[in-house]
């Protein structure tokens, strides 16, 4: 990397400061866009002229007799995630990964020659994934006039923001302004907005940073209007060009990412496919003569598979993937998208106007438990032409013969699939305590074996739900509510169930907020986790007692190296308030609170739980799958110790204080999707076995 290009490289971090001036120091970052400022001024006219140069450039630029040519190489990365479970914090799963290597040649009048060198891949998850073949290749000029993405099945002739006739499509308000300084010379860069004239017609919104003294583009980002976007499974799509000063005069590709993301279109259920892109371009040589071979080769090419196969490419590529491919929501996607929200109506962004059967997951349509017997569901929603959003959803158990459900109402949100603020009306069976296993799992056990892992009350609801922002990992809740004691209402084929919580008559105020989210380590040895919080207090109707509690989780799994890992799980509750209800009080027992110990035979006001777990990979037959690959040719072996403290319980819940270990080994296998543990309390506890689906795929199980 030439010395000006890397400190120009590394002065773009400031794009993302909010100040005006800005003198840039740092190096070897990367730079983010700058959040929407205050109330917006559209059809500025410093904005307009700026733009009006910008066009000028982007003609100029291709004629510029002084770059007759250039050649850099790209390494890159593709990837498909899955996105499972309600929010968009949790980070998904990554599916099938690709890492690749592309040499760029471009020479006048706007010819070039992409050719892809090097290819590998992984699949971490049963799958057949194909990518676009623009997918593979480096936007070069900045995108045509014409721009088209996915080989035309994303986007397709949607009008450049600085195209030729752009002005007459779009309109342009100033952003933030930053000031570079190298040796001898200080740049200015000026941010420009810019939205559509007419949002319901196909076209970009976003933001473009322009370099004031020529009018050249130092960085591109943006979403689309709901119009534009062809493929109607996609909720999200954003592609960011970011470009490095070469030879202190050519502003020319240095960094790109694309994301997009699908949900289905009729049955809208928390469950997303993501594709993401990432291109890092160096090594660049400016004006070379190119040879004659280079120049005969098409746009785009690929040298013969075994070639690529052999490029030699560091590490492994699951290793190498970056972080910021891997984590939940790129900070890039979220600024696109809700400054694309201030710019125009949400409802031109998101989904269009449609009805929509939805589910918060498998449970959500077929379940079998002791309190309802087998019980079936079904939920809709409706985004509306004014931007509203109606949600409801239904479930009947044909043993307590009851019904159960909820109503919300709120603005269609632009990013995400649930409004920041919603009004509701429910009735559900409310679950006290984090899951000890996947819904489909406790229903299996439930109608085979009389093995029903949910402590619940019956609680009837109004009130409102509100996040801050659309990625924000908390929920807040507040409502009026009535609790009443649930009762066995079911049989299994063979066992019988435990009585249900013993839970009081009550009503009153109950405010919640609920938390999930998780990270990724920073390389191949960081650790990654995820955590999940429950806070909530309440005022008693009558009595006016004041009730609160609180539970938290927290998952780390950190790299040993050579696919080993310790895997390390945190839980503490604790509950407090002057004749407190059972409903009320903390709850373990069970394969990941308290294995070796019946599910919940420990109720109290205060509870601490720590599981330490080895995970060490040993040869196992691979399980060929067809076109889906076939599985990894090894299982894990996860042996652990785990300790549970206990304070005294109320009497009619008798728990001792007392500390309870654990010991226990557990196997996981089929891509690590499926886990099978035996444990044994070893204080008065007993041999447990237990199955179930990895705890990833819980939010839609």
């Amino acid at each position: 990397m030439r010395p000006a290009f890397a400190t120009l490289t590394a002065a773009l971090v400031a794009l993302a400061m909010p100040t005006h001036v800005v003198e840039a120091q740092a190096q070897g970052q990367t730079p983010s866009a700058a959040p929407a400022q205050g109330n917006q001024v559209w059809r500025d006219a410093l904005a307009d002229s700026l733009v009006r140069r910008a066009i000028d450039r982007r003609s100029v630029q291709l004629a510029d007799s002084t770059l007759l040519s250039y050649t850099a190489s790209a390494h890159g990365f593709l990837a498909f995630l899955a996105q499972l479970g309600e929010g968009v914090i949790i980070p998904p799963k990554v599916v099938q990964s690709e890492e690749l290597q592309l040499s760029i040649a471009w020479w006048q009048p706007g010819r070039s020659a992409q050719r892809l060198v090097g290819r590998r891949d992984t699949t971490l998850l049963p799958a057949d994934v194909g990518y676009y073949r623009d997918r593979y290749s480096v936007v070069l000029d900045n995108l045509p006039d014409r721009i088209r993405l996915g080989d035309g099945q994303d986007v397709r002739d949607v009008p450049h923001p600085l195209g030729a006739v752009a002005p007459r499509q779009y309109e342009y308000a100033m952003g933030s302004a930053l000031r570079i300084r190298i040796p001898g010379r200080e740049i200015v860069v000026d941010e420009i907005k810019f939205r559509p004239r007419n949002a319901a017609l196909p076209a970009a919104v976003g933001s473009v940073y322009l370099d004031r003294e020529t009018g050249a583009v130092v960085r591109l980002s943006m979403t689309f209007t709901r119009a534009a976007i062809i493929d109607k499974r996609i909720e999200t799509l954003v592609v960011t060009l970011e470009n490095g000063l070469v030879r202190e005069r050519y502003w020319l590709p240095r960094r790109q990412e694309v994301e997009v993301s699908r949900g289905s279109t009729w049955f809208d259920i928390p469950a997303r496919g993501i594709v993401r892109g990432r291109w890092e371009i160096s090594g660049y040589d400016v004006n070379e003569r190119l040879p004659q071979s280079t120049m005969l080769l098409p746009r785009w090419s690929a040298v013969p598979r075994d070639s690529a196969k052999a490029y030699p490419f560091a590490g492994r590529v699951i290793d190498a993937l970056p972080p910021e491919i891997q984590i939940a929501s790129s900070e890039e996607v979220v600024r696109a998208r809700v400054q694309a929200e201030a710019a125009i109506r949400s409802s031109m962004l998101s989904r269009p106007t449609t009805a929509s059967v939805t589910g918060r997951g498998i449970s959500d349509l077929a379940r079998y438990s002791r309190t309802e017997g087998m019980a079936i569901g079904i939920g809709a929603s409706h985004r509306s032409s004014l931007g509203v959003q109606v949600g409801g959803r239904l479930r009947y158990g044909f043993s307590d013969e009851q019904v159960k459900g909820q109503l919300a109402i709120g603005p269609v949100p632009a990013f995400g699939r649930t409004p920041l603020i919603q009004l509701f009306a429910e009735r559900d069976y409310r679950d006290l305590a984090f899951a000890e296993r996947a819904g489909v799992t406790n229903s299996l056990g439930s109608a085979l074996f009389g093995s029903d892992y949910t402590t619940q009350v019956d609680t009837r609801a109004i009130g409102v739900l509100w996040r801050r922002r659309p990625t924000s990992a908390f929920t807040w809740r507040l409502a009026y509510e009535r609790d009443r004691p649930l009762s066995v209402q079911a049989s299994s084929v063979s066992g019988r169930f435990a009585p249900t919580l013993a839970a009081r008559e009550i009503s009153g105020v109950r405010a919640e907020v609920q938390g999930t989210g998780g990270w990724v380590g920073a390389d191949e040895r960081g650790a990654r986790g995820n955590w999940t919080l429950q806070m909530s207090a309440g005022t008693l109707e009558g009595s006016g007692n004041v009730l609160a509690r609180a539970q938290a989780l927290v998952q780390i799994t950190k790299p040993l190296g050579g696919d080993r890992a310790l895997f390390l799980q945190s839980f503490a509750g604790v509950a407090g308030g002057r004749d407190l209800p059972p409903q009320w009080l903390i709850f373990a027992g069970g394969p990941w609170s308290a294995p070796g110990y019946d599910f919940h035979v420990f109720a109290s006001r205060a509870m601490l739980s720590q599981r330490v777990e080895f995970r060490q990979p040993i040869p196992a037959p691979s399980i060929p799958l067809k076109r889906w690959g076939k599985s990894p040719p090894h299982v894990t072996l996860a042996p652990f110790v785990q300790l549970l403290a206990t304070a005294r319980g109320r009497p009619d819940r008798p728990t001792m204080a007392a500390l309870r270990p654990s010991a226990g080994m557990g196997m996981l296998f089929f891509y690590d999707l499926v886990r099978a543990d035996v444990a044994h309390g070893l204080r008065d506890g007993q041999w447990r076995f237990a199955i179930d689906i990895d705890r990833g795929f819980w939010g839609i199980l």
